[in-house]
């Protein structure tokens, strides 16, 4: 049963780390696509299920199924991701570095916790620490929820083809020098090394957050400016519009008193049958008509 249960957090939590890896996607995936994809992530659950359950069995509740079930495991969702989810495998490979390292801050801080406990860590703890892991998980899951859905907002990530991948493979690179260091380490025994271990992670995420602020505050400014040179131009256009309306108007108001005088010329030479006249008017008013 424990061994059933071990394998099952471990699936959960595989199954979370894809959720927060499909949250930068979700604005450009259709619903069709959104339940394909999941559908194949949680058939592959219930594969993976079986595969932990197998591998745990075999070596048991240790270090060592432990970094094979989580080091390897996520692999599969992966490879699923980038298959339903074509032409974005530099945007993959940085959320996955990022999610990665967002996993591997939450094993950390479960094992600082249970260090403080305990007084040590020990493999049959492992289990209580996946227990851990979920809820922290769930703790700060507003937070998680809010990093990874904006996790790719500046365009430029997409298009810049020289810079894309050098952005995409910096959070990898952290990760893999996060777990470099403890491959071959059973279990970490001072706390002081558990906090060491977990300052890289979290030195990377606050470094991510300030950058990430700092861009989001420079799109905002340049979409306020455009806003601003937008808004500029219609002012102005409105103010050359309001002027031309007030010459329109002049011009119809002399054109009225035009046509009353030319009305008030042409009754009074009626009365005295000047109709020669009368015709030259005409003529005069339809050529300076033509000419207006």
């Amino acid at each position: 049963m424990l061994i059933f249960a071990y394998a099952f957090l471990t699936t959960l939590i595989h199954l979370a780390g894809a959720y927060f890896r499909y949250l930068p996607f979700s604005r450009i995936l259709n619903r069709k696509l959104t339940a394909r994809l999941w559908k194949a992530l949680l058939l592959w659950s219930i594969a993976g299920l079986m595969i932990n359950i197998y591998v745990t069995s075999v070596y048991g509740i240790s270090m060592r199924t432990f970094k094979l079930l989580f080091f390897f495991g996520m692999t599969p969702y992966f490879i699923l991701s980038v298959i339903l989810i074509p032409r974005h495998l530099a945007q993959h490979f940085f959320v996955i570095g990022i999610q990665a390292l967002y996993a591997f801050m939450l094993h950390s801080v479960a094992s600082i916790i249970l260090t403080l406990i305990y007084s040590t860590m020990t493999a049959r703890l492992l289990p209580l620490q996946l227990t851990l892991w979920i809820g922290l998980f769930l703790l700060i899951y507003p937070w998680g929820e809010k990093l990874f859905t904006s996790l790719l907002p500046d365009k430029q990530f997409i298009s810049d083809t020289k810079l894309q991948w050098y952005i995409a493979l910096l959070p990898v690179s952290f990760y893999i020098g996060c777990i470099i260091s403890i491959t071959n380490v059973t279990f970490l025994p001072e706390l002081s090394d558990r906090l060491t271990r977990l300052s890289i992670p979290l030195f990377f995420f606050i470094v991510y957050s300030l950058v990430h602020y700092n861009s989001r505050e420079a799109i905002q400014y340049r979409q306020l400016t455009q806003t601003k040179e937008r808004l500029t131009r219609q002012l102005q256009n409105l103010t050359k519009h309001t002027k031309m309306v007030q010459e329109n108007e002049k011009a119809i108001s002399v054109l009225r008193h035009d046509l009353r005088h030319s009305y008030r010329l042409i009754y009074a030479l009626l009365e005295k049958g000047d109709y020669e006249s009368i015709k030259k008017h005409i003529e005069a008013q339809k050529k300076l008509l033509e000419k207006s």
